[in-house]
Order: C-alpha cells, then structure tokens, then sequence
C-alpha cells in the first residue's frame, strides 16, 4: 500500500482575467517538482469552463504534503487568495485521510 497524497487546487479568473492567471499559475506549477517529496504537477483549464484552472500536485508521502502546507512561506497560491486576477479558489486534498491512524 502506498503513503502517496494529492491536492488539487481549483481556480476561478476574475472576468476576463483567465489567461493572466494561467501564466501566473504555470510560473507557481513550473517549481512545484522542486519542493520535497512532491512527484508532478500538473496545471489544466478546465475543459468545460476556459475560466476555471486546476492544478494537480501528487505528493509521495502523506507526511511531505501536511508539511508543504504547515510552511509559512506557501506565497505563490496564498497570494491567489489577494489576487484580482482570482474570484474563487477551491482546495481539495487527502489531508483527512492522511490524518487518520494506520491502524483501524
């Protein structure tokens, strides 16, 4: 059984804004391979909505992606949350599973 975790991160541009935040997203998913423990990354529009990004990062641990996010200095997609460029952000990860004890 493998420890692998994810996240995926869905971003909605602000009005007109869609292809401005995709070059911002590409620049933050560009350097996501180079944080510990993170395995790819991935940045998609979605297919039915050109307004809407998804960024899929794969982790190779639950321990590396609890601890990617207990960082302070997670700049690049907290600033997402200050960015006229963005009118919504949904996150979704295996942080509930990964907080769940080995054994049942």
């Amino acid at each position: 059984m493998t420890d692998e975790a994810s996240n995926t991160v869905r971003i909605h541009a602000a009005h007109g804004r869609s292809d401005e935040l995709g070059e911002y997203l590409a620049s933050i998913v560009r350097n996501l391979p180079s944080l510990p423990g993170c395995l790819n990354s991935t940045l998609n529009r979605d297919e039915s909505d050109n307004d809407v990004w998804v960024i899929d990062v794969r982790w190779d641990s639950c321990q590396a992606m609890t601890e990617h996010f207990a960082q302070p200095s997670n700049e690049g997609l907290n600033g997402l949350l200050n960015n006229s460029l963005v009118r919504h952000v949904a996150f979704e990860s295996d942080i509930e599973r990964c907080n769940l004890p080995e054994a049942r």
